[in-house]
This record gives structure tokens, C-alpha cells and sequence, in this order.
């Protein structure tokens, strides 16, 4: 028989399963290349050569299309969603995925929509993979009257015993606060496994209930990292520090989210040595990036920014990336520090990496750029910036005034104004400094009333100090103290302090003194208002009174404070006190 005739005379399933071998045969090298995707784009091309090639409708072809779109982390879910609504029946696989990759992709309201869908369609039943993820969507959500009904689903599907769907059963009640029920779940379960106890003792601890949750530690057939981390970070978040500290010593084979949560823990209670001291002892393999950031954000909010440098250096060395929140926090110190040259390589860094400069990276680099006395740098940043919030608009005009840019300052505002952003305390501060730093007095007066009776920004201390010390610049005195004395706020020390140092550069005894007294209600030992009063009345030649006020000083065991300055050489920031012949590195 001729080969053609042998083919005339086969049976349709021999050509059809003849066919799908050769189809299966072509469509795996096609299939291999997704593991290698790094983008979205990478994989049309392989979605489009598939569709050219003709085997698009190839099953295997479609189930790792949309495992790959909806589960691989830089895969796009959206791409998914299409996909699949180019199958006319999609089966339960088809449901799982999708549901699984709106889930992991926090879009939980769209995972909980294609349960119903697969629910009402008729053609595709839930099973033990479907439930876990509709779950886990409930418990992003708090959706518990909804997760009530899932698990009614549960029972009517037959999966009430299915260990998998029991622990996300237990994880749903705990993380809604329904820990009664998460532990009716759980003594319901024959044999529970670790996931099973973790996930109640996890509810318990995150409810509140750290006792309870130590008792179900301490009953734990079989603990792991999860089980002590757990109950470390429960004590953490109840202040319990001392007891954290005492399960983080007693524990074994430590990962590096232990050593975060108890460093985050002593951070967090501003006890920076104690982390510092764990920082150091932790394994260098260990930590990552979320450590470097945790003890940086620490010392940044505690203004030890010659710290934050060397642990932004320890970094460096260590060769782990930055990312926007390390950078901002580095930037924070650089401008506090007038550290230009290290500034300039974090801006380098980033272009170089290409991070994205959003908003509050952005101000950060303003920021730095303004403090370090480049405005006009400063000022380009701004300009070219594509997201600009409240606190760009606020750090450009903050800097454009402490550069003596009054006039430029107040324009910006008005842009600030027709870019339709609302402005906020932090604004109007920006602009009473601006005018106080050029001398705009009318300017000043004008924007301090505009904030309450138009942009309903009720003025704080901060801004009668600034108006203050406007006031006093340009020699108007009365009206600054009259501003004190009527104020609907309490008068503070930076606010008499403006008064007093306006006084002694004038010359205007009576009203020095009036403040130099108000100063010393709020605090008697301020050492600066000792200083200015005693300079003001020896520049008056009233050496007497100087003399006493020196004394006094004196008797209360105060020193002047001296002063100092920072210079920054080769990227090294030195601090010269006066009174010294010698100067500190402070990075």
C-alpha cells in the first residue's frame, strides 16, 4: 500500500493525535523562550509568533501564555486579562490563573469578580486551587461578610477538609480579627501542619492577643523561622522589647527578617545604640536592603545625619542598590550637612540607573541642591520635574527665598496657584520666609492674612515667628510685640527670640528687655537669650548690667554654646568650632 494510500485510509484521531505531536513538536521552542522573558514586551513577541506560526489555539500554547502573563512577577496582568477573554469557555485552569494573578498583584476586588464569574458561568467548577486565592483576595479586602460566603462555597464544592483551603480559611478570620473563628477552623483540622499553626498563632498575636499567641508558640509540635519571627515581631509591637530581645537571643538559624524586626523594634523606641549595636553584630550575608534603610531612616528622623553617611557608605561596600527611600534619606543628610559633592553622586547615581525621579525624589534633590547654594540647579531640577506635588512647589520656593529670590519666590506661588495646588502651611511658610529674608514687608503682611481669609490655613507659631522676625528686620518693633501679645496662638522661644535679637541689633532697650523677660518664663536657662541680652546692653555701653547678666549666667552653670562650621573636602564634611585649633571629621 502507497504511503499516500496508507494516509487516505487512516483513522481521523491517528491524524488528529499525529497532528498535535508535530503541533506540540513546533510550539516548544517557542514556550522555552518565556522563561527567558525579562518584559512585557519580550513576551508579544512570542504571543505574536505564536499567533503567525498558527498555534495560538494549541492548549498547551494558551496555559503557559496565561501562567506566565499572570503569574510572572514583570509580566503584565492586563495582557492576562485579554488573553483569556479570547477563550469562549475558559476551563477551571483558565479561572485559577487568572484569579491567582489578581490576587498576588494586589488587585483583589478583580480577583473576587472572576470568582463570581466563574461561579455563575456554569461551565468551570472552583476546586481546592481556586479557593485559597479567592480567600486570600477576602483578606486583602477585610471583606468578611464576603469571606463568610466563600467558605459557604467551600462547604457546598466539598473542600471543607482540604488542609490548603483550611489555612487560608484560618489566615481570612485572623486577618478580618475574627480570631474565634480562625480557631474553630483550626480545631476542626485532624492533623494541622506548620502553615496551620503559624497562620493561627500569626492571628492571634496580630490581634492583639501576644499571650495567647505565645501559649499556641509554646504548644507548636514543630516551630520554624516563621514561628519566632512571629512572636519576636508581636513583642516588638506591644513595646515589649525586653522580652523580643530575650526570644531573638534564645533563637537559632536567624534570617535577616529577624534581625529587621528587632532593630526596626529598638529604631522605632528612638533606642538607636541598642540598633546600631545589633546592626553590627548582624551577619554581613544577612543583610539586605531593607536593614540598610530601617537603621538610615532611624538616624535620619534623629538628625544624626553624619550616621546616616557611614551607613549609606557600609552599603556602598557591601554593593547592595539604593533604592528611592535610601536615596531620599541620604539626600536629607546631604542638605543638612551642605554636603554638595556626595549629593552630586547620589544625583549621578541615579540618572545613571535610571531610577524614576518621582515627587518626593525630586524635593529631595531640590532640596539638597538649595541647601548646598545651588539654586540654579535647584531651580533646573524643578522645572524639568514631571511630577510636582505640594512639597516640590514648597522646597523651590523655600530655597528661592533663603537665597534672597523674594520677588521670584512670591512669582512662583502664583504659578503654584494656576497649576490648580492647593497650598498648605508649609507654603506659606516658604513665602513669610522669602519676604523675610528680602525685606518684602508689605508682601509679608499681605500673604500672612491671604492664608486664613482665603486659603483657609490657619496660621501656627511658626508663622507669627516668621512675621515676627519680618517685623523686626525692618525696624517695626511695636508692631512686632503687639503682634505677640495679640496672637491666637502661645507665644514660643523662637518667637521672642526673633524680638530680643531684632532688639539688640537696633538698639531698642525697653522692648529687648520686655522679651528678654518672656524668655525666661518659658525657659530659664536658655543660655542664647543670656548671651544676646548681655550683648545688647554692652553694645549700649550699659557694661554693668552686661556684667550682671554674665553673672547670672554663671550661677545657673551655663556656658555659652560654641559655634561652628561645616566644610566639606573630597567628599568629607570637617566641623570647625570656635574657641578650637582643631577641627572634627564628621564623615
Amino acid at each position: 500500500m502507497s504511503t499516500l494510500t496508507a494516509h487516505a485510509h487512516a483513522s481521523p484521531t491517528k491524524l488528529t493525535k499525529r497532528r498535535d505531536r508535530v503541533n506540540s513538536v513546533s510550539i516548544q521552542p517557542c514556550l522555552s523562550l518565556l522563561e527567558l522573558c525579562r518584559n512585557t514586551k519580550e513576551f508579544t513577541q512570542i504571543h505574536s509568533k505564536l499567533i503567525k506560526l498558527g498555534l495560538i489555539q494549541n492548549p498547551l500554547a494558551f496555559t503557559k501564555l496565561m501562567g506566565f502573563c499572570s503569574i510572572f512577577p514583570s509580566a503584565d496582568i492586563n495582557y492576562a486579562r485579554l488573553i483569556f477573554d479570547r477563550d469562549k469557555n475558559p476551563n477551571s485552569f483558565a479561572y485559577n490563573v487568572i484569579i491567582r494573578g489578581y490576587a498576588l498583584r494586589n488587585q483583589p476586588e478583580d480577583a473576587f469578580s472572576m470568582f463570581y464569574e466563574m461561579v455563575c458561568s456554569g461551565n468551570s467548577i472552583p476546586n481546592s486551587l481556586t479557593f485559597p486565592f479567592v480567600l486570600k483576595a477576602c483578606s486583602k479586602l477585610n471583606a468578611i461578610e464576603e469571606g463568610k460566603q466563600v467558605h459557604g462555597q467551600v462547604f457546598k464544592y466539598g473542600l471543607g477538609g482540604d488542609l490548603f483551603v483550611q489555612n487560608s480559611l484560618i489566615t481570612l478570620y485572623s486577618c478580618c480579627g475574627f480570631v474565634d473563628s480562625a480557631r474553630q477552623v483550626f480545631e476542626k483540622i485532624p492533623q494541622p501542619d506548620r502553615v496551620s499553626w503559624n497562620s493561627m498563632m500569626t492571628g492571634m498575636v496580630n490581634s492583639g492577643f501576644i499571650e495567647e499567641g505565645h501559649r499556641m508558640f509554646n504548644k507548636m509540635p514543630d516551630r520554624n523561622t516563621v514561628s519566632w519571627n512571629c512572636l519576636i515581631d508581636g513583642y516588638v509591637k506591644s513595646g515589649s522589647l525586653e522580652i523580643a530581645r530575650r526570644f531573638f537571643d534564645l533563637m537559632s538559624g536567624k534570617n535577616s527578617t529577624t534581625w529587621n524586626i528587632v532593630i526596626g523594634g529598638y529604631v522605632g523606641s528612638c533606642l538607636l545604640e541598642d540598633a546600631r549595636a545589633i546592626f553590627d553584630r548582624m551577619p554581613l550575608q544577612l543583610k539586605d536592603l531593607i536593614t540598610f534603610n530601617i537603621i538610615i531612616d532611624g538616624y535620619a528622623r534623629e538628625g544624626r545625619y553624619k550616621e546616616v553617611l557611614d551607613v549609606f557608605q557600609e552599603l556602598q561596600m557591601v554593593k547592595i542598590e539604593p533604592n528611592r527611600f535610601t536615596m531620599v534619606s541620604v539626600l536629607s543628610a546631604c542638605s543638612s550637612l551642605a554636603a554638595l559633592e556626595q549629593g552630586e553622586w547620589i544625583h549621578a547615581y541615579i540618572d545613571k540607573n535610571r531610577i524614576r525621579v518621582d515627587a518626593i525624589l525630586g524635593t529631595a534633590l531640590i532640596d539638597m541642591y538649595s541647601k548646598c547654594g545651588k539654586i540654579e540647579r535647584a531651580l533646573s531640577l524643578f522645572e524639568h520635574m514631571e511630577e510636582r506635588d505640594v512639597r516640590a512647589w514648597n522646597s523651590m520656593i523655600s530655597g528661592l527665598g533663603v537665597h534672597g529670590y523674594g520677588k521670584q519666590a512670591l512669582a512662583l506661588f502664583l504659578e503654584m496657584m494656576e497649576s490648580n495646588i492647593l497650598p498648605d502651611d508649609i507654603t506659606f511658610l516658604s513665602i513669610l520666609g522669602a519676604c523675610r529674608h528680602s525685606g518684602l514687608v508689605n508682601e509679608g503682611r499681605r500673604f500672612f492674612h491671604l492664608m486664613s481669609e482665603v486659603y483657609n490655613v490657619t496660621p501656627k507659631v511658626e508663622h507669627y515667628g516668621c512675621m515676627v522676625d519680618l517685623l523686626g528686620r525692618a525696624n517695626l518693633l511695636n508692631e512686632a510685640k503687639e503682634l505677640i501679645e495679640t496672637m491666637e496662638v502661645k507665644s514660643s522661644i523662637p518667637m521672642w527670640g526673633a524680638l530680643l535679637g531684632a532688639c539688640s541689633r537696633l538698639g531698642n532697650i525697653e522692648i529687648g528687655e520686655y522679651a528678654a523677660i518672656n524668655l525666661f518664663k518659658l525657659d530659664p536657662y536658655d543660655s542664647r537669650c543670656y548671651v544676646t541680652l548681655s550683648n545688647m546692653y554692652s553694645a549700649a555701653d550699659l557694661y554693668h548690667e552686661a556684667i550682671e547678666v554674665r553673672r547670672q549666667m554663671r550661677n545657673h552653670g551655663m556656658e555659652k554654646v560654641p559655634g561652628c562650621s561645616l566644610i566639606e573636602v573630597n567628599g568629607v564634611v570637617h566641623e570647625f568650632r570656635v574657641g578650637s585649633d582643631t577641627l572634627e571629621e564628621t564623615d
